[in-house]
């Protein structure tokens, strides 16, 4: 259902949510921790800071951070930076079938939309806490 830009986008957004305060990462080393083609990830990289999600730091110490904190940013605002099918137009005209089908289609999108736009990258956040949970095993 979600591509893969929008799976490693997240990944690399978790990556980041991991850091302290004012700490940074390049994407070469998220990408070895994560085993991610660097190049593809630099792509996504660029996309999330066009869209305001991560702030850039060059030089020496430099790298990538959270741009605003987790429960701010939507799964809607990663979709659409990362998935250019999510916005296309859908045809609502032609015959009365094309038109049906092209309002229905409508109807569903912007329902998907909304639940997007309900999550947001905390979620996530938890996800990983509890994952992280399940493996710990105490001697």
């Amino acid at each position: 259902m979600f591509p893969k830009k929008v799976h490693y986008g997240l990944r690399f957004l978790l990556t980041l949510s991991g850091l302290a305060e004012g700490s940074h990462l390049g994407v070469a080393e998220i990408a070895e921790r994560e085993r991610l083609s660097v190049k593809f990830l630099e792509a996504i990289a660029v996309a999330l800071r066009k869209g305001n999600i991560v702030n850039v730091r060059r030089g020496a110490g430099g790298g990538y951070s959270l741009a605003k904190p987790l429960k701010e940013i939507t799964l809607y605002e990663i979709v659409l930076l990362l998935d250019e099918k999510l916005d296309k137009t859908i045809a609502t005209e032609g015959s009365t079938t094309e038109k049906a089908v092209g309002r229905f289609l409508t109807s569903v999108r912007n329902d998907y939309g909304r639940l997007l736009r309900r999550v947001t990258l905390e979620k996530l956040r938890n996800y990983f806490a509890e994952e992280n949970e399940s493996i710990m095993y105490y001697i």
